[in-house]
């Protein structure tokens, strides 16, 4: 208790230090969380599309249907297969694009008959739609794989800048504890010293410090997830009545694993600053 007492005071008496050290310690974890709400619903994304990624098989006149779909549906990796006919995709655009209804009437089906598969494994795409490509009557093979591949471009990319910083927000944020906790160690030089005249160990003398630390990381956490998880809601909400079909992260689960290694964060940050400053503090007093 006299530990956190004496923290608690010297938070309140070099308040400016401790006020610019949670603030930018809230700017940093703020930004950490933005990026790892992104990357989720990234993630999400990528896997739904790889989940509903389907290939699209475009026959020529005349082709042997049945003997086709006898063939694709031996193939292991096939989960599922139908034939759609011509008349069938007109209907279907003349759903999605009511202004073609007239132009559909005044000319013959331009479209063609097409095989519509859906694979167990989305990795396989490659693979089956060289395969398809080599059958009798097949005109065209079209597949989603140029999606897939551009989102796990983005992925990667994402991780890469994620990386980057987090090294270097974290080091501002580490930077700014360090600081913090040595001008409070500044400030309590004398009577630090007469700690030491009467015995006191260095467990003893450390502890104020290294508490600290961890309350203004505590603060910046709790700071942080009072403007990042509200603030993600708010606008997923906005977001979900512009674009209902981007399946956007809502599990509280997974948010509440991002507020909590968020707030793990913070504090091994807190800690691991005011450790650092003590252990100077130390090496120049021995």
């Amino acid at each position: 208790m006299y530990a956190l007492g004496q923290a608690m005071r010297a938070i309140r008496g070099n308040w400016v230090a401790s006020v610019a050290t949670i603030t930018t310690m809230t700017l940093s974890l703020t930004i950490l969380a933005g990026f790892s709400l992104l990357s989720l619903n990234l993630n999400q994304v990528l896997a739904t599309l790889q989940g509903e990624l389907e290939v699209t098989v475009f026959l020529r006149d005349g082709a042997d249907v049945p003997r086709l779909l006898e063939t694709v549906r031996g193939w292991p990796e096939v989960a599922r297969s139908e034939f759609v006919g011509k008349d069938r995709n007109l209907a279907a655009l003349v759903t999605d694009i009511p202004s073609l209804a007239t132009a559909a009437q005044l000319v013959a089906n331009p479209l063609q008959d097409t095989l519509e598969m859906r694979l167990l494994d989305p990795s396989q795409t490659t693979a089956v739609r060289t395969r398809l490509e080599q059958l009798p009557g097949v005109a065209e093979v079209e597949d989603g794989s140029e999606a897939v591949e551009t989102f796990l471009a983005i992925a990667e990319a994402l991780r890469v800048v994620g990386s980057i910083l987090i090294v270097v927000l974290l080091s501002s944020a580490l930077f700014a504890i360090v600081n913090s906790i040595r001008a409070a160690i500044t400030a309590r030089e004398d009577e630090i010293e007469v700690q030491r005249l009467v015995g006191a160990t260095r467990s003893f003398i450390r502890a104020p410090f290294l508490i600290e630390g961890f309350l203004l990381g505590l603060f910046s956490a709790v700071i942080t997830l009072g403007l990042a998880i509200p603030g993600y809601q708010f606008v997923v909400a906005r977001l979900t009545e512009q674009l209902p079909f981007v399946p956007f992260v809502r599990d509280p689960l997974l948010l509440g694993q991002v507020a909590v290694l968020l707030t793990a964060l913070a504090l091994m940050v807190g800690l691991v600053g005011s450790a650092i400053s003590v252990s100077q503090h130390v090496r120049e007093s021995a």
